[in-house]
């Protein structure tokens, strides 16, 4: 019996000796959200703002920690963005309530007067930001141009940036990465 008693602790001792070093080796990738830098690299932290939504309502990317984002930068007159909108309407239908919370940034620095019919008549879904200096997009994000995605984990985290026109099939993928 004590021998068999020595045998179960040696082994213990040595699942909790594994344990500890597995410990020792795991390290916080670039993109965990402890330690990550801001910025706008995929694994980098998204730069929080605070915009006007069509409505008039402040709304501030942090306020959705908690939720992934895709956050869309397109523009009323951008011919590309229309021609991505079916694909973008379809994929967020097929996604349902695990479609990511929406934040759709009219990058052109057009009016809210002016993007209003467009978006009533077009259904454009999510929360439609209105930039008319064009802080956002052009400085804190750098944009080169409409559209952009980002898609934003429930951490703030980047996890995939698409300049350029998206289809169904890859917006669907993009937003798995961030778990929608």
């Amino acid at each position: 019996m004590p021998r068999r008693i020595a045998i179960i602790w040696g082994i213990a001792l040595v699942a909790l000796l594994v344990v500890l070093a597995s410990l020792l080796f795991v390290t916080h990738p670039r993109g965990s959200a402890q330690g990550a830098p801001v910025g706008l690299q995929v694994g980098d932290r998204a730069p929080d703002f605070t915009l006007k939504s069509l409505q008039g309502a402040e709304v501030s990317l942090h306020q959705f920690l908690g939720r992934p984002v895709l956050l869309h930068f397109w523009a009323v007159d951008c011919t590309t963005c229309q021609g991505e909108q079916a694909d973008y309407l379809r994929a967020i239908k097929h996604l349902g309530a695990k479609a990511p919370v929406i934040l759709a940034e009219d990058a052109w620095g057009e009016t809210a007067a002016y993007a209003k019919p467009y978006v009533s008549k077009n259904h454009i879904p999510g929360t439609v930001l209105i930039d008319t200096s064009r802080k956002v997009f052009y400085g804190l994000y750098q944009g080169q141009g409409t559209p952009t995605a980002y898609y934003i984990d429930a951490h703030g985290i980047i996890r995939r940036t698409v300049i350029g026109p998206e289809h169904y099939g890859d917006i669907l993928a993009n937003m798995q990465t961030i778990g929608a």
